[in-house]
């Protein structure tokens, strides 16, 4: 028999009423799905309504004669719900495993907590839904002023601080029309050029003046040493003259 044609037991019902999802049976395991439709998250600019990117999914499997089974949790989380959520959690004896984003240029910035315990189903779940309480229900829409994550025309994308007309890259303190690149102090069409060649002009101009002097110093010793040479060699026709 499919896991489709399975009805769920009557403690799976039990468990997803608690938890506020639907119940089915997939592989044989009781799971509640359930969607955070209140978060309307942008992925790469477009709208999302998927399962996958704003889902809560929760089972438990195994039980044993004592009625404990394996619970296990996951959820889409705002990054400002995380340590609340957190702390209920671990109040309850619900041990947190995992931590991370799923996505890319998502807006709101989207993150997935999964939990687990060995309890009897029905106690997870109350202490899950009680520790939910702490989770929005508010409608939380994409961010749209600068500064924010995940959108274009925002930080983090196109038109922000992430990517282009951001610094470090173009038309920012990191590339073209940037200082130390193109269109700056730096290399074309800049003051870099433009300064560097008048400075260069400068720099010749101060230090010829110099170099003559040095020159005209030269010539002065070069005629003052055959004056001397002159001298001696009238001195010395004297001599042999007499």
């Amino acid at each position: 028999m499919s896991d489709s044609s399975m009805m769920p037991s009557a403690l799976c019902r039990s468990f997803a009423s608690i938890l506020g999802g639907t119940a089915q049976v997939l592989n044989g395991v009781c799971t509640v799905t359930k969607l955070r439709t209140n978060l309307r998250p942008l992925i790469e600019g477009r709208r999302t309504n998927s399962a996958l990117a704003i889902p809560q999914l929760f089972s438990f499997e195994d039980l044993d004669s004592r009625g404990n089974a394996l619970n296990l949790g996951e959820t889409v989380i705002l990054q400002e719900e995380v340590n609340p959520f957190i702390t209920q959690l671990r109040m309850r004896g619900i041990e947190v495993t995992a931590f991370h984003n799923h996505w890319l240029f998502e807006n709101p910035r989207l993150m997935y907590m999964h939990f687990k315990s060995v309890e009897p189903p029905l106690e997870f779940a109350r202490k899950v839904a009680a520790a939910s309480k702490v989770l929005t229900t508010r409608t939380v829409y994409p961010t749209r002023t600068e500064g924010s994550s995940g959108t274009k025309g925002t930080r983090g994308t196109n038109g922000s601080a992430g990517m282009n007309r951001s610094r470090g890259t173009n038309g920012s303190a990191g590339m073209n029309r940037s200082r130390g690149v193109g269109g700056s102090f730096g290399m074309n069409n800049s003051r870099g050029c433009a300064v560097c060649s008048a400075s260069s002009k400068s720099a010749k101009t101060k230090a010829a003046p110099k170099k003559s002097a040095k020159s005209r110093s030269v010539g002065a010793k070069t005629k003052a040493a055959a004056n001397k040479a002159r001298i001696r060699s009238a001195s010395s026709t004297k001599k042999r003259s007499r």
